[in-house]
């Protein structure tokens, strides 16, 4: 596959799971489940409920959905587009929902209201703050309940406070109802009070997976209706009526919101596409699948299908953890269980533990000194910050994958935690501006994960290694070996030779704009003036290293000047000019140690 092509929408719709798509079993009985059937052992009263549509944006396992189905014989569901999600973040003012996000969003509500009419209801969409609409609503319809889905960070339990304040203010006797639905393992089901989650996440993980059961998911009726009588359901909202400005994905992976994109690819990824495997320098063969090999291919950077890539779809609650919980249950039964199908699950009881981690730690969870209260010194450089975000820092491998977010609004698992230990180890600036930047750009943006993770990365949280630090040569050498992925992000570096792509030097890229703090960079990798320690990190580097480091660095850099300037008029010209400009570097190099060595007084030589 070509670098060229891997920009893959993801339009499959909500299908009607049969023996022909899949195999001769369907994907969950969720799909199959008549309102005639169910309505053996439920009771619907008249009256109206209003579903509260939040960060679950969804048909399927739905639990605030079923509830309210089965409480009343209508249901009014609703989505208000706060006005508060389009705000600034809270410490650096950075844009709260960028404009890929947004975009996410709206398909994400176009598609939630087609499959809501398929079942025999429709969304209203209202513009402005819960609080507001919904006792509005309530007081219009009758409504005796408003049901949503729970959440567990302090803005959204602000919200949750002051709807359920003005309900009440109604004085019809409306009340708010929340419902558990977003993890994996439900909360209520933890072998311990979530205030006593364990501070490690292994012995998080060790006790749940003795100690619980995960429940089935909840079945929908597929006909659900009818709706109260609406004269005017809302449009979804351009960018520009929400004072965004479109972005198209012009590279990379571009993802489609909503429902139906979400259960596409997980049945893409889980039963159809086929991992390409080289056979010989001539041949290939293809793999069943990509979920067999999942742990072997996680790491990786570029491409489509080197990870699942359910986040997006999983942070504004198109699929459910549980829903992917059974597929890969199904898959274990129909094809294999293996390392790589326990791996996705691993992976999503990540994001349960930072899901409660959230309510143990309340606020602290966005403080400086993070859930541990670790005092140091940050530092806010505005420059050194933009050079980050921008990628712009001289290392190919940060400034590719910050390249990646702001293009497509996604990075891979590898490259979040590389940028953050550069972002915090390397430039010692404080890990609230990279997680307010991600707060902004990423599609799968939700607190709890995403500044779960960051005090994880920064050495604030929950991690027993205090220090982790990520080293660029050893992560470029591990994972980009041949530079394929920072050559696709940072083109200029395509026609440079496979082995200088990660350090191509000040002449071919740009000034690093920091050293490295562990590790030799090769190229211009710690050529860096200011050698100094920032955020309270100490530095390895010696004035002697650093000086003779810079001496060798600039042999020969007249010699490339010049070829720089030739290559303009022959671009042919180029790659054969630099191998000779690095053989002079190293013949000079070579001689003056030569001349050191016998030297009298063994003095550094002076040229």
């Amino acid at each position: 596959m070509s670098a060229s092509s891997f920009s893959s929408p993801l339009t499959h719709p909500l299908r009607r799971f049969n023996h022909h798509h899949l195999s001769n079993k369907p994907v969950s009985s969720l799909f199959f489940c008549s309102a005639a059937k169910m309505n053996g052992n439920i009771h619907r009263v008249p009256g109206t409920t209003i579903l509260w549509f939040r960060n679950d944006l969804r048909v399927l396992d739905n639990d605030a959905l079923y509830k309210a189905w089965c409480s009343s014989d209508t249901v009014l569901p609703v989505y208000c587009l706060d006005p508060r999600l389009f705000h600034t973040t809270h410490f650096f003012s950075f844009p709260k929902t960028g404009a890929l996000r947004g975009a996410f969003l709206m398909e994400c509500l176009a598609d939630l209201r087609k499959n809501l009419m398929r079942r025999g209801l429709n969304l209203l969409i209202r513009s402005g703050k819960p609080e507001d609409i919904l006792p509005s609503l309530a007081k219009d319809f009758g409504a005796h309940t408003v049901f949503a889905h729970k959440e567990t960070c302090s803005e959204e339990l602000h919200v949750e406070r002051l709807v359920d304040k003005a309900l009440k203010g109604v004085g019809n006797g409306t009340k708010l109802e929340l419902i558990w639905g977003s993890t994996m393992y439900h909360k209520d089901d933890l072998p311990f009070d979530v205030l006593d989650l364990p501070d490690i996440y292994t012995q998080f993980r060790k006790s749940v997976e003795a100690n619980c059961r995960i429940r089935s998911s909840t079945r929908i009726p597929l006909s659900l209706g009818p709706t109260p009588c609406v004269d005017k359901w809302g449009d979804v909202p351009t960018l520009s009526q929400l004072g965004l400005e479109p972005q198209e994905v012009t590279r990379g992976m571009r993802f489609v919101g909503g429902e139906s994109a979400g259960v596409g690819r997980v049945f893409e990824y889980f039963w159809k596409k086929a991992k390409i495997k080289p056979l010989s320098s001539s041949f290939l063969y293809y793999d069943t699948d990509l979920l067999k090999v999942y742990k072997e291919t996680r790491n990786g950077m570029l491409g489509p299908d080197y990870s699942t890539k359910f986040s997006p779809w999983l942070a504004f609650g198109c699929i459910s953890p549980r829903f992917i919980y059974e597929e890969v249950q199904r898959y274990e039964r129909e094809r294999v269980a293996n390392n790589s199908t326990y791996w996705v699950l691993f992976e999503l009881l990540w994001r349960d533990y930072f899901r409660f981690l959230s309510i143990k730690c309340g606020n602290s969870l966005f403080h400086l000194g993070g859930p541990r209260n670790v005092q140091g010194e940050w530092s806010q450089d505005k420059r050194l910050f933009e050079s980050w975000r921008d990628g712009k820092t001289g290392y190919p491998l940060i400034d590719a994958n910050m390249k990646e977010l702001s293009t497509t609004g996604f990075m891979s698992n590898r490259g979040r935690q590389i940028v953050c230990s550069f972002l915090v180890r390397d430039m010692g600036l404080d890990w609230r501006m990279g997680a307010e930047w991600f707060e902004t750009c990423l599609l799968d943006y939700d607190p709890c994960s995403n500044y779960g993770n960051w005090t994880y990365g920064a050495g604030v949280g929950n991690d027993p290694r205090e220090d982790r630090y990520f080293s660029i040569p050893k992560q470029a050498q591990n994972y980009d070996p041949e530079g394929e992925y920072v050559a696709f992000w940072v083109q200029q570096l395509r026609r440079l030779p496979k082995e200088k792509r990660h350090w191509p030097g000040r002449l071919m890229y740009m000034d690093t704009v920091v050293p490295l703090k562990h590790g030799h960079g090769g190229g211009n990798a710690q050529t860096s003036r200011g050698s100094k320690s920032r955020g309270g990190f100490r530095d390895n580097h010696s004035g002697r290293q650093s000086r003779n480091h810079l001496f060798f660095e600039y042999i020969g850099c007249g010699f490339g000047g010049l070829l720089i300037s030739l290559a303009t008029l022959f671009p042919g010209t180029l790659m054969i000019g630099m191998e000779l400009r690095d053989k002079v570097a190293e013949y000079v190099k070579e001689r003056i140690l030569a001349l050191r060595k016998t030297s009298s007084g063994g003095g550094e030589y002076e040229n």
